[in-house]
């Protein structure tokens, strides 16, 4: 499978069915969509987003998703698992699971796209020990336990755009540079574990976001804010997703909850649905 994108991981409580919870801007009128993907495989959309089918449609039987990464024009998507099984809906294509790539690990917490020009060359893979596997066209530029560092709470991987650096990301906070990925900051160690980390469309910046909806902006990344700032009290956070012009973001919670802050519109949620699995990730669509 190729590149993952900017997709964080999972906890459990409840969020409201709806809602800005942040600065939204205003007169957005809806555009685009979202897809939120459970640990099951189940895939559900809002606003324009177009359904492509999911793993309990097809009966397969899984637990272990852990991202949804969309293809090159929005028309498909691609499914991610734990163990490295991957698997292609609409035009995704295809490139294999983990092992058929020679990734063999039980432990995967995500990935991200690796772009040249603007466009994507291939994709990395990041295990929660650090370890780091390419896929494609994309440069490997290291590892932690190439590093001799040992570690087991990587949560997430974000890449550089000119395929030459990526970031890993602790659930404490700690922040990894890799090749020419500048380390723009870390946010101080705190109660909430951090749940994975999001670049900004050009590279020079990231958004760490926790379980608790607490959002911290890096380099030329905007700050919109986060729960906690708004009275708003969960545990639960998975995801959050950047708007393509970086004037706002989402952030899912493992219920489906959705809260949108700066310009991302609100296109519905599963916060009033009781779900077979935790959703785990989620994805722009234009």
């Amino acid at each position: 499978m190729l590149a993952l994108a900017s997709v964080l991981l999972a906890g459990a409580l409840s969020l409201p069915t709806h809602g800005p919870a942040g600065a939204v801007a205003p007169h957005v009128q809806p555009a685009g969509g979202y897809v939120l993907v459970a640990a099951d495989g189940g895939v559900f959309t809002f606003g324009d987003a177009a359904f492509e089918g999911s793993l309990p449609a097809l009966g397969v039987r899984v637990n272990d998703v852990i991202t949804i990464v969309p293809s090159s024009d929005y028309r498909g998507y691609g499914l991610l698992g734990r163990d490295g099984g991957a698997f292609a809906f609409g035009d995704y294509p295809f490139h294999g699971s983990a092992a058929q790539n020679d990734i063999y690990a039980t432990d995967l917490v995500g990935g991200a796209i690796t772009q040249q020009g603007g466009i994507g060359v291939g994709g990395l893979v990041a295990g929660a020990d650090g370890g780091v596997f390419t896929i494609a066209g994309a440069k490997f530029e290291g590892s932690l336990p190439g590093l001799g560092i040992q570690v087991s709470n990587i949560v997430g991987i974000a890449a550089t755009t000119d395929n030459q650096g990526y970031w890993l990301a602790g659930s404490d906070g700690g922040i990894f540079s890799f090749g020419d990925a500048p380390f723009f900051g870390r946010p101080s160690p705190g109660p909430s574990p951090v749940v994975g980390i999001v670049a900004t469309s050009d590279g020079r910046g990231y958004w760490v976001a926790e379980q608790n909806g607490s959002v911290f902006a890096f380099g030329d990344a905007v700050p919109f804010g986060g729960l906690p700032g708004f009275g708003v009290s969960v545990s639960d956070i998975v995801a959050l997703v950047p708007t393509p012009d970086g004037k706002g973001y989402w952030l899912i919670g493992s219920d489906g909850g959705v809260f949108t802050f700066g310009d991302a519109p609100f296109h519905g949620s599963l916060g009033n649905l009781h779900l077979a699995q935790p959703i785990v990730a989620a994805m722009w669509t234009p």
